[in-house]
C-alpha cells in the first residue's frame, strides 16, 4: 500500500509552523544563537524553539502539567492534523496509530527530581509521570483521543527517522488508517552540562561536512507527519507532499556509544537506496565521527554520481528527534521543488554535490534521508512524488 504525507507540523528554532521551517531552511538561514532559556557558561550555543503557550494545544485537564518535551510533540500532532485538513472528528479513534521518537525525552524536570532525591530531599511526586519516556505519546493520545496502534521509538540520534519509518510500515501493512508519525527532544542545563564536561561542545556554529569542523551544535524541536494510504487521501481531495517508503533498516559494527566506522560497509548498504534519488538529506551535523564516515560512504554510494546532498542539522541542531524534522525538510523538498543548502559549510568535500549558498531549485522525485545513530544504527527513509 502506497503511504502519502498529507500534514506536516514542526516547531524548530525558526519558529511554529511548517511555513516557518521551510522558508529558514530554503533561504540558508541559521538557528543556532546563544541560548537564553536557561543560564550557560560562556555563551553557548544551542538551536532553541521560541516559548510555547501551552493553552494553544493543551485541551483537556490532563495537561496542566505537560512537560515542554510532551507539549511540543502534542503541538505538532496537532499542527500536522490541521495542515492535513483533519479535526478531532475525522480522525477514526481506533484506526490512527502514533509513532513518537525521543533519545532523550524530559530532561529538564528528571534531572531537578533526582537531584533533590539523591540529596535525601523532597520531590514533587506529581513529577513523576513525566519522567517516564512514553510520556510524549501519553499525553498525544489522550489530548488526541487516539486509541490505535502506538509506539515510544528511541534510537538515540536517529529516533526521528525510527518513528517516521515505524508509522509508515503500521499504514502499509493496513494496521491504521492515519498515522502521526515523528518526534521530539529538548535542550536542557544538564545536556549542556554533560556535552561541556565531555569537551565535545563547539564555541561556533555548526559546519556539517566542512574539513574543519569541530562539533555539532546541540538543538531540541519536534516534527509529525500525518501518514495515510494515498488512495485514502485522493478520496479525501487533499494535497500530498510526497509518499514514504518505509525501510526496516539495519545495523553495522561499532562501539556501543560509536558511530559505524566501516565507511566500505555503510558504502554497500546504501548504493541500492541512492541509485535512483535526486536528494540525499545527510546524518552530518559536524561532528566528525558522523561526517568522516558519510562522506566516504556516499561518495562511494553514489558512484560519482552528482547528487544534491544536504545536512539540515547545521541550521536546526543536533539531536535525538532532529531526524523527524529532517523527514520533513525531506517530504517538502519533493514537493517544493528545492534542496536546501548546508548552513555553515565553506570547505564541503570535492567528492560530493553539497548543496552551499543557495537553494537547489529542481524537480526532486526522490530524496533519501539518511539516519545514523552510535551503536551502529542506521535509519534510511525514503520519500517520492505521488503517483
Amino acid at each position: 500500500m502506497t503511504v502519502a504525507v498529507t500534514g506536516v507540523g514542526v516547531l524548530s528554532a525558526f519558529g511554529v509552523g511548517v511555513e516557518s521551517f521551510w522558508d529558514g531552511l530554503v533561504a540558508g538561514r541559521s538557528g543556532v544563537a546563544p541560548i537564553r532559556r536557561f543560564a550557560v557558561p560562556d555563551g553557548a550555543l544551542g538551536a532553541e524553539v521560541p516559548a510555547l503557550d501551552a493553552r494553544a494545544f493543551v485541551h483537556s485537564p490532563v495537561g496542566r502539567r505537560i512537560d515542554r518535551v510532551s507539549l511540543m510533540a502534542l503541538a505538532a500532532c496537532r499542527l500536522a492534523l490541521a495542515d492535513a485538513g483533519l479535526g478531532p472528528e475525522a480522525i477514526p479513534p481506533a484506526r490512527t496509530g502514533l509513532a513518537i521518537g525521543t533519545a532523550l525525552g524530559n530532561l529538564s524536570e528528571t534531572a531537578p527530581f533526582l537531584e533533590r532525591l539523591h540529596a535525601g530531599r523532597p520531590a514533587n511526586p506529581l513529577v513523576f509521570p513525566n519522567m517516564v519516556m512514553n510520556a510524549p505519546l501519553s499525553y498525544a493520545s489522550i489530548e488526541l483521543g487516539v486509541t490505535g496502534p502506538s509506539a515510544l521509538l528511541t534510537e538515540q540520534e536517529a529516533s526521528g527517522e525510527a518513528a517516521v519509518a515505524w508509522g509508515a510500515s503500521l499504514v502499509a501493512a493496513g494496521d491504521a488508517d492515519v498515522c502521526l508519525a515523528g518526534g521530539a527532544d529538548e535542550l536542557a542545563p544538564i545536556r549542556h552540562q554533560v556535552l561541556r564536561e565531555a569537551g565535545v561542545l563547539p564555541r561556533r556554529p555548526a559546519r556539517p561536512f566542512d574539513a574543519s569542523a569541530d562539533g555539532a551544535v546541540p538543538g531540541e524541536g519536534a516534527a509529525v507527519l500525518v501518514l495515510e494510504p494515498l488512495a485514502r487521501a485522493r478520496a479525501r481531495g487533499v494535497r500530498v507532499y510526497a509518499c514514504v517508503e518505509p525501510h526496516p533498516g539495519y545495523g553495522l559494527p561499532s562501539a556501543v556509544h560509536g558511530f559505524p566506522r566501516d565507511a566500505m560497509a555503510l558504502a554497500e548498504r546504501l548504493a541500492p537506496l541512492v541509485e535512483d534519488v535526486d536528494a540525499v538529506f545527510a546524518a552530518a551535523s559536524g561532528a566528525p565521527a558522523v561526517d568522516g564516515v558519510e562522506v566516504a560512504a556516499l561518495a562511494y554510494a553514489l558512484g560519482g554520481r552528482q547528487v544534491p546532498v544536504t545536512a539540515p542539522r547545521g541550521a536546526i541542531g543536533d539531536f535525538g528527534a532532529a531526524g523527524a524534522l529532517v523527514a520533513a525538510a525531506a517530504a517538502l523538498a519533493v514537493f517544493d521543488g528545492a534542496v536546501p543548502p548546508t548552513v555553515g559549510t565553506t570547505d564541503a568535500p570535492r567528492t560530493l554535490d553539497v548543496v552551499l549558498g543557495d537553494a537547489r531549485r529542481r524537480r526532486v522525485t526522490s530524496a533519501l534521508v539518511h539516519g545514523l545513530a552510535r551503536g551502529g544504527v542506521c535509519r534510511p527513509v525514503r520519500f517520492c512524488e505521488a503517483g
